[in-house]
C-alpha cells in the first residue's frame, strides 16, 4: 500500500493536485510520478528524459518514499503524457504557497525572462517558447507562461496577476519593459529594474541620450530638469526605441 504523504509536506501538495486521468489509469500515484522528475531535475538533468533516466537508475531506493505502490518504474511515455495533461500554470499557482512556507517567508525579488525550452519541440509542433518569473532567494520557478505567437510582453502580463509584487523587486531584459507592464507593477507596490545589453542598440542609444542629459546637464535653481533634457522614465524611453525600432 503507497504510504500517505502529511498534507503540510511537498509530496502532500502534490498528492492535493488535480489528477487529468482516469481513475483506471492511475497505477503510478501523481506524486510519485512528480517527485522523480523533480529529483531527476535536482541531481542536474535539464530535460525530461534525463530525468527519467536518473530516476529509473535510483527508482529502488525512491519508490516508497515517493509513494509509489510497487518497485515497477513507469514507462517515459507514461510520465510524458501525465506531464501533458497537467495544467501547468495551476500547479504553479498551487506549490507557490508551499514554498513560501518553506523559506518561511514571501520571496523576495523576482526575475522576468524568456526563452525557448530547449528539447520541446514535437513532430511537426514548434519548441515551446515561455516566459518565467524565478524567485532570486532559491532560483526558482515561481510562474511561467506561454509566450503565444512569440509575444513575451502578453505573457508577463498575464503572470504579474498570479504573483504578489508589493515590496519586491522584478528584474527584466528591456524588451520586457514597456509602459504597461510598469504600471502593473508600480500599481501592485512593486519596483522595477531593466537591463540593457548591446543586443538592443535602439534602446541602449535612447538611454544613452536619457541618462548624459540627466547627468551632464546642469539643474535648474529650482532643481528642475533643463529645458530640453528629457523629462521621461525608463520605461518611456525604452518605448520609445521600440517604436523606432518597428517603424
Amino acid at each position: 500500500m503507497a504510504a500517505q504523504p502529511h498534507p503540510d509536506s511537498f509530496l502532500g501538495c502534490l498528492a492535493a493536485l488535480p489528477d487529468p486521468r482516469r481513475r483506471q489509469g492511475r497505477r503510478y500515484p501523481l506524486p510519485a510520478i512528480l517527485g522523480l522528475v523533480l529529483l531527476g531535475m535536482l541531481h542536474g538533468r535539464d530535460s525530461l528524459r534525463g530525468g527519467w533516466v536518473w530516476a529509473r537508475q535510483h527508482w529502488g531506493l525512491l519508490w516508497r518514499p515517493l509513494g509509489g505502490r510497487s518497485p515497477h518504474f513507469p514507462a517515459y511515455n507514461t510520465v510524458r503524457t501525465l506531464l501533458l495533461q497537467l495544467d501547468a500554470d495551476n500547479v504553479d499557482r498551487r506549490l507557490r504557497p508551499w514554498l513560501e512556507r518553506f523559506l518561511d517567508h514571501p520571496l523576495g525579488g523576482v526575475s522576468a525572462d524568456g526563452k525557448v525550452l530547449r528539447g520541446s519541440k514535437r513532430d511537426e509542433l514548434p519548441a515551446l517558447h515561455v516566459v518565467s518569473l524565478v524567485a532570486h532567494d532559491c532560483a526558482s520557478i515561481l510562474a511561467q507562461r506561454q509566450a503565444l505567437d512569440g509575444d513575451e510582453v502578453a505573457a508577463l502580463l498575464a503572470l504579474l496577476t498570479e504573483v504578489p509584487l508589493a515590496g519586491r523587486t522584478l528584474s527584466m531584459d528591456a524588451g520586457l519593459l514597456n509602459g504597461t507592464v510598469t504600471q502593473v507593477i508600480t500599481r501592485q507596490e512593486g519596483e522595477y529594474i531593466g537591463m540593457v545589453k548591446g543586443n538592443n542598440p535602439e534602446v541602449l542609444g535612447v538611454l544613452d541620450e536619457w541618462v548624459a542629459a540627466a547627468i551632464l546637464s546642469p539643474l535648474g535653481r529650482d532643481g528642475s530638469a533643463p529645458a530640453g533634457s528629457r523629462g521621461t522614465d525608463c520605461a518611456s524611453a525604452t518605448e520609445t526605441a521600440s517604436r523606432r525600432s518597428t517603424a
